[in-house]
């Protein structure tokens, strides 16, 4: 078709070729246009969308499918195929087992792969026959009969005999007769280099003789019988991989209908895989569907130039505007863009994905196009005639919805008429309901595309300071003239440049002039877009970042409000206990001393209750410092996100501190931490535990043995076990280390003989793996 041709359709279908993997894929490639009934077209483009994410969830392997559709009709006749075609098939097999997984597996989201899953006809058990029969190289295996293993062990046997005996002619006696102490083949048969003058001393048959007549090779008569049975043995083998060969063919022929059928399947799933390949080197997008003749691109590009150096353009062409009149300086990027319309509209239909960020796809049911100098030598036509050829057979042939794309219409004579001539085309094309887009110089036609209905100007903006021109499509506005500056830049007198502008009239320079104006409030307008998105972008980042602020905060009061929680409530177990203890004593000892003894316990129950109390209570809010300076150890201050003050137990560097807040140790970042003005500095209370229930209040969980000596880490085990036990524990975290392991056999040495511990165990992986053993107690 003349329209593809001249918008280099098939430079596109090279690059998909390239894409795909198998012969017949690349077939398939080099035959695809684009579709003209919207149904078609719009289902071309859900299959390239489904194979997009079957190339993204990895792929069937094509690349070793080659087209044996000759072969299988020739195996369905009853010819035998040698083993490299057999293997052929085989890997075949392989793929069609693959390619039918992978589609089947997505029949919701992926209903057209699904159903060219359909097509597929795995045969697993034809193609182990075949892989257990046939080698890497072609070759039939030995495993592939038992008969085939018996010869090919006799082959060797007498080959084995062979060798043998003819070997015993060169290192015995006979080997003063030969003129060289070796072996060698002659008609496939070994012979020995006997000396002429020995002719009938060794029996045999002689097989050749050396150019001096010095020498005969004579194949020696013992040797011979070897020999005829070694034939023997290689007459069957051969038989056998016929055999073989011919019974794997007859297999492969009666499946040769549904195996042609899944190998043209297997194409049409190459040739899908291509057009998402495509796509994604592209970088194409999945195009919304449209109804009718109708394309919407946003920040597209020609397909065939460097996506570094092309420049992106956004254009409607469909329904308002019908036609789109593009004006501008020559070499401004007009011819280019009209082509990559066309071709981003036939990729499309064709179900490629267009290179751009955004598409909205219709169907056009024609293309046609006149583009470029096509004037023909053979044909003694003029660069007019010629493009006057080609409207010609667009305007009498095309139907409603085509797209046609011409360039300089009108050019090539007269320009009054060249005007006129390209405004009743453009109304007679508009009128047959097709989609135009069109190039022209003539500033007569600008007006006429603002002024007729269903047309819209475009332009390729020019930069008036530079002179050159920036490929940028503007939608909306005419392109101003430009002739006089250029000249005038290179080089044509100034009175001459003077005297042109002269001849245009007043209309004409108000035209330019209200142009001019209207560029600049679009750029501006442009501008102004661009800044609001910009602004629209931070504000939305902004916005997303307090939200994860503001969450992350929740989640940390929140996490330290449980865990003050379950302070308080251990507290207030231990508290009970302590209490119950005491009452006990003094009920089974109600002496003057328990009793007394009994107050003090009670006393210093209260103490460390109102202690904890006092530690629990919620602070005022402290005043900040004007400049707050570094913090220190034993500095009062507030940590971001907690109510309650806090002291400063360690500065531990990297930006962090440790934190008493009440009863919790809690490491903060140094930026989260405010100091406090007006609270006095406190160290954190060290005071000597009064009772039991102090102690049990200030038990931990964990106790880190590996910078202990042996004995210190026994005697610190021992004791970490007996406050734990006595504050309640039930689990706890042993941290000794690997090293050579003699901290960890004392550990569980000390807790095996232990009467409170349950069980113990390695800590997992991701809980210190074998440096670390979790206990559990009664």
């Amino acid at each position: 078709m003349h329209a593809l041709e001249v918008l280099e359709f098939s430079e596109i279908l090279a690059r998909l070729a390239r894409h795909c993997e198998t012969e017949r894929g690349r077939g398939l490639a080099a035959e695809l246009r684009p579709e003209r009934v919207q149904a078609d077209a719009h289902r071309a483009l859900a299959r390239t969308a489904e194979a997009v994410v079957l190339l993204n969830s990895g792929p069937p392997a094509l690349a070793g499918v080659r087209d044996l559709r000759q072969p299988l009709s020739l195996a369905k006749r009853g010819v035998s195929l040698d083993g490299e075609v057999l293997l052929a098939a085989a890997r075949l097999l392989t793929a069609v087992r693959e390619a039918h997984r992978a589609c089947s597996a997505r029949l919701e989201e992926a209903p057209h792969l699904a159903r060219l899953a359909l097509r597929l006809s795995p045969r697993e058990d034809l193609e182990d026959r075949i892989r257990g029969a046939i080698g890497p190289g072609g070759e039939v295996l030995s495993s592939a009969s038992p008969d085939l293993a018996r010869a090919r062990s006799e082959v060797q046997s007498n080959q084995a005999r062979m060798v043998e005996r003819i070997r015993r002619y060169v290192s015995g006696p006979a080997r003063a007769m030969l003129s060289d102490p070796i072996y060698t083949e002659r008609s496939g048969r070994l012979v020995i280099p006997l000396k002429a003058e020995y002719r009938g001393r060794i029996k045999g048959i002689v097989h050749d003789s050396s150019a001096s007549g010095q020498t005969i090779y004579l194949e020696p008569e013992d040797v011979v019988e070897h020999g005829n049975r070694l034939r023997e043995a290689e007459a069957k083998e051969k038989a056998e991989i016929l055999r073989v060969l011919a019974e794997l063919s007859h297999a492969l022929g009666q499946e040769a209908a549904p195996l042609t059928e899944s190998l043209e399947a297997l194409a049409d799933l190459d040739l899908l895989l291509a057009k998402a390949r495509l796509g994604v080197e592209m970088r194409g997008c999945q195009p919304q569907l449209a109804e009718g003749p109708y394309l919407e691109l946003i920040e597209a590009r020609h397909p065939l130039l460097d996506r570094a150096i092309a420049v992106p353009f956004s254009l409607t062409l469909g329904r308002d505007p019908q036609a789109i009149l593009i004006t501008g300086p020559n070499t401004g990027g007009k011819t280019v863009t009209i082509k990559a319309v066309g071709l981003i509209a036939a990729m499309a239909q064709s179900g490629m994905l267009p290179p751009a960020a955004e598409a909205r796809i219709g169907c056009f049911t024609q293309f046609w196009a006149d583009i470029g100098d096509e004037q023909s030598l053979e044909q003694s036509l003029s660069t007019f005639s010629s493009h006057i050829k080609n409207i010609a057979e667009a305007l009498t042939k095309s139907k409603e919805g085509a797209l046609v794309l011409l360039d300089e219409a009108g050019a090539g004579t007269d320009p009054a008429e060249g005007a006129s001539l390209a405004r009743a085309l453009f109304r007679a094309f508009k009128e047959k309901g097709c989609r135009i887009l069109a190039s022209t110089h003539y500033g007569e036609l600008k007006s006429f595309a603002a002024n007729e209905p269903g047309f819209v100007n475009a332009s390729m903006e020019f930069d008036e300071a530079s002179l050159r021109p920036t490929y940028r499509l503007l939608m909306g506005v005419p392109g101003a003239s430009q002739a006089l500056a250029i000249a005038e830049r290179y080089g044509i007198p100034t009175e001459v440049v003077a005297e042109a502008r002269q001849g245009f009239t007043e209309e004409e320079m108000s035209l330019d002039r209200a142009i001019r104006e209207l560029r600049k409030v679009q750029e501006e307008a442009r501008e102004a877009r661009l800044e609001a998105q910009i602004l629209r972008d931070d504000l939305a980042r902004a916005e997303e970042a307090a939200r994860d602020s503001a969450a992350q905060s929740d989640a940390d009061r929140a996490r330290l409000r449980q865990k003050a929680s379950d302070e308080l409530r251990e507290a207030v177990r231990l508290i009970r206990l302590e209490a119950a203890s005491i009452f006990d004593d003094l009920r089974r000892a109600p002496t003057p001393e328990a009793r007394a003894k009994g107050r003090q316990r009670l006393k210093d129950l209260e103490e460390v209750a109102g202690s904890f109390v006092e530690d629990v209570r919620p602070k005022a809010p402290a005043r900040q410092t004007a400049a707050q300076r570094p913090v220190v150890k034993g500095d009062a201050v507030k940590v971001k996100g907690i109510d309650q003050a806090g002291v400063i137990l360690d500065v531990l560097g990297g930006g962090r501190l440790q934190v008493q807040v009440g009863a919790l140790k809690l490491t903060a970042a140094a930026k989260d931490v405010r100091l406090l003005e007006d609270a006095a500095p406190a160290a954190p209370r060290h005071s000597k535990p009064k009772s039991q229930i102090d102690r049990r209040m200030r038990a931990v969980h964990e106790i880190h043995l590996r910078r202990l000596r042996f004995e210190a880490a026994q005697e610190e085990l021992e004791k970490f076990l007996d406050d734990s036990i006595l504050a309640g524990a039930a689990s706890l975290r042993i941290v000794h280390g690997k090293g050579g392991g003699v901290l960890r056999q004392m550990t569980h040495k000390v807790l095996k003989g232990h009467p409170q511990v349950s069980g113990y165990r390695n800590a997992d992986p991701d809980e210190g793996g074998e440096g670390v053993t979790i206990v559990q107690l009664r």
